[in-house]
């Protein structure tokens, strides 16, 4: 049953781990704390429920950039969805709270400080809500790492309803403080418990230790050349970003700078050119975080060991949400730790400046340098670096684990004297596709895609759904077309269009790059349009 409700709303023929017994509990009318990870698929988890129900939902996201994605996702599949946030005007909120009133639509997302307006509280206390799913729930516990006061007033909000939702929680990082935390402080009612989805066999786990400040970062830089696609690399500090950022542009990698000392216009124009693949890679600090929802990540390198495990693997975890290969790399230097300890103290004195107790204080610095000396271990470990991380975050398939994941350094007794990270990971593995892909078999995220535009959605509706740019999914439906798909080019490419292209093709006299045939044609003729002409030639 809910398997033909997942394909028909999601196109997916399976769950994920963890998934299906999440929604079972919540239809079932339990409270739910999911503790899942970056690409562990939490969305669906109460996405799912939300359709099916006869009700409205409500979901709680601090981010704007987020809510903005999974709405227009939604909407994309033929799902009624909106959001309420700051961006909006006066109007458009007026509209939107008219169409819920109308029962025009299934599923709200709104940001947590919304809570404090009368007028909200008002009109929401006389829907009968189906679910309150609380997303990034770990902002509820000031034990999370990105605590937000405004998370409080969610206690305060269901009390105000008239009719008691399911509650259900979900975050990517919690220990075991910050899930009872998120328990109390959303008096959620003998919720179901679920750890799940942190084994990620796509992902392979890769650490070079004890470098050397300008050895790291020309490891990064050879590391982003030798993988195929785009990718992000993390950095601790701003200056950090800048300097590598630059140093990438200098050696002819397209890359960017992201931080939280941009404005907020800046670093929306660099994500979303990141969507669509104009950066090869963006050089970030955690401030390049919640809000990304690119699913096409092919690495992640930190240049800088995390302060922590749910740090990293939030961070890594935004490689390979697509399903293929990724890599996350970690680049240790000895000075990495005295940093993080610079940082801790740092934060003690700004603990206090809050009025927080110096018990308090005391055991938020333990917990601090517990998780930075798991870190450590991580980093020098000499056995599994999957187990390890299975085991930190109380995942049950730590019960079916050999030993050796056979997807990270350690496992794989990588050599780090060899010249590309993913030579033996990705080389077969992408001979493999080219042999099928030749018979015409298309198998994959490019199915995932054909398997929706064969469903009549247009590419920029499957990109929404799928969480990618809409020049990825045009390569994809081209690369179909190739291997002798039913892609209509002639919607995209009328005839004059490619009577220039065909002449700037003969003119260049090469197909292996498109840079030269682009430099002969007017800026309104794309990349993916001499990418249509190739494919008809080669076909």
């Amino acid at each position: 049953m809910l398997e033909t409700e997942l394909k028909k709303y999601f196109n997916f023929s399976q769950f994920r781990a963890g998934q299906k017994e999440i929604v079972e509990s919540i239809m079932a009318g339990r409270d739910v704390v999911a503790l899942m990870p970056t690409g562990g698929g939490k969305s669906l988890c109460f996405q799912l429920p939300a359709i099916l129900s006869g009700g409205i939902s409500i979901v709680i996201s601090p981010l704007i950039a987020l809510m903005q994605d999974q709405v227009e996702g939604l909407v994309a599949r033929g799902i009624s969805a909106t959001y309420i946030n700051s961006s909006l005007s006066f109007d458009e909120i007026s509209q939107r709270l008219s169409d819920i009133k109308a029962g025009k639509i299934k599923i709200i997302y709104i940001a947590p400080e919304r809570f404090g307006n009368r007028q909200f509280q008002k009109m929401f206390s006389e829907l009968e809500i189906f679910l309150l799913a609380v997303d990034e729930a770990h902002c509820v516990s000031q034990w999370g790492h990105d605590f937000r006061p405004d998370y409080l007033n969610v206690r305060q909000y269901i009390a105000l309803l008239s009719k008691r939702p399911i509650v259900a929680a979900f975050t990517a990082t919690a220990t075991p403080e910050v899930k009872d935390d998120i328990i109390e402080r959303l008096a959620l009612r003998s919720p179901d418990i679920f750890v799940r989805g942190f084994d990620r066999p796509n992902l392979k786990f890769f650490v070079r230790a004890n470098l050397k400040k300008k050895e790291r970062a020309q490891e990064a830089l050879r590391i982003a050349r030798s993988i195929k696609g785009s990718g992000i690399v993390y950095a601790i500090t701003r200056k950090e970003t800048e300097e590598l950022a630059k140093f990438f542009k200098s050696q002819g990698i397209n890359a960017a700078a992201y931080h939280a000392g941009m404005t907020g216009d800046k670093r929306a124009k660099i994500q979303n050119d990141f969507m669509e693949n104009k950066f090869k890679v963006i050089v970030a600090t955690v401030a390049f975080g919640m809000g990304v929802d690119k699913a096409d990540i092919r690495f992640v390198i930190h240049v800088g060991m995390p302060s922590s495990p749910e740090g990293y693997y939030q961070e890594a975890g935004r490689g390979g949400r697509d399903g293929e290969q990724a890599f996350c790399i970690l680049l240790h230097s000895k000075s990495d730790a005295s940093l993080h300890n610079f940082f801790i103290l740092t934060s003690k004195g700004e603990m206090k400046s809050q009025g927080k107790s110096w018990e308090d204080s005391q055991k938020v610095i333990s917990v601090k340098y517990a998780k930075l000396n798991k870190m450590k271990e991580y980093v020098g470990l000499g056995t599994c670096r999957r187990l390890l991380l299975l085991e930190y975050f109380g995942d049950p398939a730590v019960k079916n684990h050999s030993g050796n994941c056979g997807g990270c350094d350690v496992c794989l007794d990588y050599k780090w004297d060899k010249s590309n990270v993913a030579e033996n990971e990705g080389e077969k593995k992408t001979a493999k596709k080219k042999v099928k892909r030749q018979s015409g078999e298309i198998f994959g995220t490019v199915l995932e895609t054909v398997q929706l535009y064969q469903q009549n959605y247009a590419p920029g509706a499957i990109a929404k759904i799928r969480s990618l740019g809409v020049s990825t999914i045009f390569n994809h439906l081209i690369e179909w077309y190739e291997a002798g798909g039913n892609f209509r080019l002639e919607e995209f490419l009328d005839s004059e269009t490619e009577k220039q292209i065909l002449q700037a093709i003969e003119k260049v006299g090469s197909l292996e790059k498109l840079s030269p045939i682009k430099k002969e044609l007017s800026a309104e003729i794309s990349y993916e349009q001499i990418r249509m002409v190739i494919a008809k030639k080669r076909r």
